[in-house]
């Protein structure tokens, strides 16, 4: 099972070791760079970011190495969380996130 997965520029990924994941999360860190996408609706921070590390274990289910997590107004209170396997999963998770918060947050938190 990888563990570690690089972000290429046709925002596919790779697995790789540990020093290679850490070089690109770290260039990305500084360049501010490791969001899919970040909005503010309604009050509410809607982030998606890349992560490059397989949040899931096991060997037959894909790599969860996105976030979108929705937080609540000028706080880290995080309100929503999710994440998935591609960078097109992440952008649809993201647009569900927003959806979310445009119908006030209601249903529970995934």
């Amino acid at each position: 099972m990888n563990r570690h997965f690089y972000l290429n520029d046709d925002h596919s990924v790779t697995p790789c070791d540990v020093g290679k994941w850490s070089e690109q999360f770290e260039e990305m860190s500084r360049n501010n760079t490791k969001h899919v996408v970040d909005d503010l609706v309604n009050g509410k921070r809607v982030s998606t970011v890349w992560l490059g590390t397989n949040y899931r274990y096991g060997d037959d289910v894909p790599p969860q190495i996105f976030e979108t997590m929705v937080f609540a107004e000028g706080s880290f209170q995080e309100l929503y969380c999710d994440r998935y396997a591609t960078w097109d999963e992440a952008l649809a998770g993201h647009k569900k996130a927003i959806q979310w918060v445009l119908e006030g947050c209601k249903d529970e938190m995934v």
